[in-house]
C-alpha cells in the first residue's frame, strides 16, 4: 500500500447513498445481492484511506469506483481523515461477499448501482461479520482484515494479536502483523516487538521488522538496530539493516557500517542496504566503505557495484576517474 502526500486538502463527501436497514439479527443475515455500506467507530487517528490517480509520481485524489474490480486504496497524511469512524462497503453476489472496502468517511465514492446505507453499526456486530468473512474462503476474505484492524476497541486488537501469534498459516500471521503496524501501532506496539525479538520463526521475526519499519512508531530505528545487532539469524539481521536504511534514520550509516566491519555474514547485504539510503547519503556511505581497508575487497567491490547503479554525478565522476587511471 502506497502513502500519498500533499494532496486532498478539501473535504470529500459520500455520494450515491440511500437509506437502508440491516436485516434483523445483524449483518450475518445479509443475503440479497447488491452494495451495502455502514459506519463503525474507528481507532484514534484512523487512516485517510481513499483512491488516488498517479501521474509522473504525483498522486491526485479521486472518487472510488465501487463498480471497478480494483479494490486498492492509499492514504494521505495531509488529507482529512476520519478520527472517529470509518466506512465499510460490501458487495454481495450470489449471497457471497465479493468485495469489502474500508475507506474514510470523507472519501467520495460512486457506483452505477444503488448503495444501501445501513448507517452506524455496533462495533461488535461489524467485527463478528467481518471475522466470519476472513475465516471463510469467500473471494473477499483478504479484504476483511484491514476492515477489522480499524475497528475501535480491545476486541479487534485481541483478534489481530491472536492471528499474529497462532494463525494456521505463515501468510495469515504476516497479514496480521502488517495491519498491526499500519493501523494499531499505538495500542499494539508491544505485540509487534514481541514477534520481532521472541518469535521462534525467523520468517515472522523478519516480517514483524518490516511491519515495524512501515509503521508510525516514533522509535522505529532503535528496534531495527537492536534486531540487526542481536538476531540469531543472519538473514533477519541483514533485512533489519535494509529496513533501517529505508527509514532514513540519522544513525543508519554508523550502525550499518559497523555491521559491515564486524558481521561478515551480512556484510554484502548491508552494503546493499547503504545503497538504499535517500539521495546523496547513499553515495557518501558507499564512498566510506570504498575507503575502509578494514573491510574485505569483496565487500568493497560490492560498494563499487552499487555506486555504479546510483544516479549521482559524483558517482559518475569517481567511476570516470577510476577507469582513466586503470592501466
Amino acid at each position: 500500500m502506497r502513502r500519498a502526500s500533499g494532496v486532498c486538502t478539501s473535504v470529500c463527501i459520500l455520494l450515491a447513498l440511500i437509506p437502508g436497514k440491516a436485516a434483523a439479527g445483524g449483518l450475518d443475515e445479509l443475503a440479497a445481492d447488491g452494495l451495502y455500506t455502514w459506519r463503525v467507530a474507528a481507532v484514534d487517528d484512523a487512516p485517510a484511506w481513499c483512491c488516488y490517480r498517479w501521474q509522473s509520481g504525483t498522486p491526485t485524489l479521486r472518487s472510488c469506483d465501487l463498480d471497478s474490480g480494483n479494490t486498492g486504496f492509499s492514504s494521505d497524511s495531509d488529507a482529512p481523515g476520519a478520527t472517529d469512524e470509518m466506512q465499510i462497503y460490501v458487495e454481495l453476489d450470489g449471497g457471497t461477499p465479493v468485495s469489502i472496502r474500508t475507506l474514510s468517511t470523507r472519501c467520495a465514492v460512486h457506483s452505477q448501482r444503488t448503495i444501501a446505507d445501513l448507517g452506524p453499526m455496533d462495533t461488535g456486530d461489524s467485527l463478528d461479520w467481518l471475522q466470519q468473512q476472513y475465516d471463510s474462503s469467500s473471494p473477499a476474505s483478504s479484504d476483511a482484515l484491514p476492515a477489522i484492524a480499524v475497528h475501535r476497541g480491545a476486541a479487534a486488537a485481541r483478534y489481530l494479536g491472536e492471528l499474529a501469534a497462532a494463525a494456521p498459516s505463515l501468510e495469515r500471521r504476516k497479514e496480521a502483523l502488517f495491519w498491526i503496524g499500519q493501523v494499531r501501532i499505538d495500542d499494539m506496539a508491544a505485540d509487534l516487538q514481541h514477534h520481532m525479538f521472541k518469535d521462534p520463526s525467523a520468517v515472522i521475526r523478519e516480517h514483524a521488522a518490516f511491519a515495524w519499519s512501515q509503521s508510525g512508531a516514533s522509535d522505529r530505528s532503535e528496534a531495527l538496530i537492536r534486531q540487526g545487532r542481536e538476531d540469531a539469524d543472519a538473514g533477519v539481521r541483514a533485512q533489519a539493516w535494509f529496513w533501517l536504511a529505508q527509514t532514513g534514520a540519522a544513525d543508519s550509516e554508523k550502525e550499518i557500517g559497523f555491521a559491515i566491519e564486524h558481521d561478515r555474514a551480512v556484510s554484502e547485504e548491508a552494503v546493499f542496504a547503504l545503497s538504499q539510503l535517500p539521495g546523496e547519503r547513499a553515495v557518501d556511505a558507499l564512498f566510506t566503505i570504498l575507503g575502509n581497508r578494514n573491510v574485505s575487497k569483496k565487500t568493497r567491490d560490492q560498494a563499487l557495484f552499487w555506486l555504479a547503479q546510483s544516479d549521482s554525478e559524483r558517482a559518475y565522476a569517481y567511476l570516470d576517474q577510476l577507469l582513466a587511471s586503470d592501466p
